[in-house]
């Protein structure tokens, strides 16, 4: 699951449009229809088996987050913006561009939002994040 997320290689100049290009793809992947039929198997198996949720969280769940992360971290030390916990905001943007309408498929039968939903949703979140932790010389 994690190789659709390459965020090292949008190298953006622009905090902004990068910022857009790393949520774009972890929101790619947290709403394929595969990932998303893949996490309501294992919704359904993990009071049997819990080790298989456990897993599937830190294999690939938890390893998307890492990589905005790492992404964060050097917009970080280019001093782009500012974060206190920087894995926290990443959990944070994962979540505000993807729980939601992932919720809403896996638990409310909705629809999984189109790649112009997707993309209308992460230009929304890329601008409330940097509207709140620009660093002030940016």
């Amino acid at each position: 699951m994690l190789s659709a997320v390459d965020l090292e290689a949008s190298g953006e100049a622009d905090i902004e449009a990068g910022l857009r290009a790393a949520l774009l793809a972890c929101a790619e992947l947290a709403l394929d229809p595969e990932v998303v039929a893949l996490q309501r198997m294992v919704l359904q198996e993990s009071a049997a088996f819990p080790e298989l949720a456990a897993n599937f969280y830190k294999n690939g769940i938890s390893r998307t987050a890492i990589a905005l992360a790492r992404w964060l971290r050097v917009q970080v030390k280019k001093k782009l913006i500012a974060i206190d916990n920087i894995e926290e905001a990443a959990g944070m943007l994962i979540g505000m561009v993807a729980s939601a309408p992932q919720r809403a498929a896996i638990y409310g039968g909705m629809p999984l939002p189109s790649r112009k939903d997707i993309e209308r949703r992460v230009q929304i979140c890329a601008a409330l994040f940097l509207d709140g932790c620009r660093a002030a010389s940016a």
